[in-house]
């Protein structure tokens, strides 16, 4: 196997294995598959906090003084949620940064050949060059709709960071954000081998709106 460009980082935590295998299952119901995907943002937040800085200060326990640690940084995040597939995801990585700012973007892939990216709603805070932007989506498949995410993005201000987080990703979804990004992060669960004819990755978990919240079709109003 090729070495990764080093804009990423394959997150392989035990509690991360686990829960993708349940979102992976066909036979997990939608609850279940919510709660996987909730669980696996989460889990995500822990590791990215990894590369935050820490801060030392002194400080007393009950018995003698000691260093204590703070993260920094951690009220400087900025989360874009991709509806709809991310709410659970973002659910999670509040979990570790529950001060986090929130962007809300609304985005539909058209079919294959062109898949054609319609953003149809956008409401991102202005971003500052302190702050770090994750854009959560829990697919980066053929990297189309993350790309216009992140212009959109961009256009509110440089951050200092830029991450790309997703639960699953492909090659050529990667290489295209790279491209256009150089200096973008992007972290992911999995690097799944292929895409299908209809731009779904493959073995990959489904269509992740459909199975957090059910298929459109079913749910009609009439």
């Amino acid at each position: 196997m090729k070495p990764l460009p080093k804009q990423v980082t394959v997150v392989k935590h035990p509690i991360i294995l686990e829960q993708l295998s349940i979102a992976r299952n066909k036979n997990s119901n939608q609850i279940e598959f919510r709660k996987a995907i909730y669980r696996i943002g989460r889990h995500m937040a822990y590791e990215f906090m990894r590369t935050l800085e820490l801060q030392e200060y002194s400080m007393e326990t009950p018995l003698s003084k000691t260093t204590g640690y703070r993260v920094l940084e951690r009220d400087k995040v900025l989360i874009v949620l991709v509806l709809r597939a991310a709410i659970p995801f973002v659910e999670g990585l509040y979990k570790m940064f529950p001060m986090a700012r929130t962007g809300i973007i609304s985005a539909w892939r058209g079919p294959a050949p062109k898949f054609k990216v319609d953003v149809n709603y956008v409401k991102i805070p202005d971003i500052s060059q302190q702050d770090t932007v994750m854009v959560a989506d829990p697919m980066l498949a053929t990297g189309n709709t993350l790309i216009e995410i992140g212009k959109k993005v961009l256009q509110r201000g440089r951050p200092k960071r830029l991450v790309f987080i997703s639960v699953l990703a492909v090659m050529v979804g990667i290489k295209r954000i790279i491209k256009e990004f150089p200096e973008a992060e992007i972290y992911t669960c999995a690097i799944d081998p292929e895409l299908n004819r209809k731009g779904y990755i493959v073995p990959g978990l489904g269509d992740a709106g459909d199975r957090c919240f059910g298929s459109p079709e079913r749910h009609e109003i009439k």
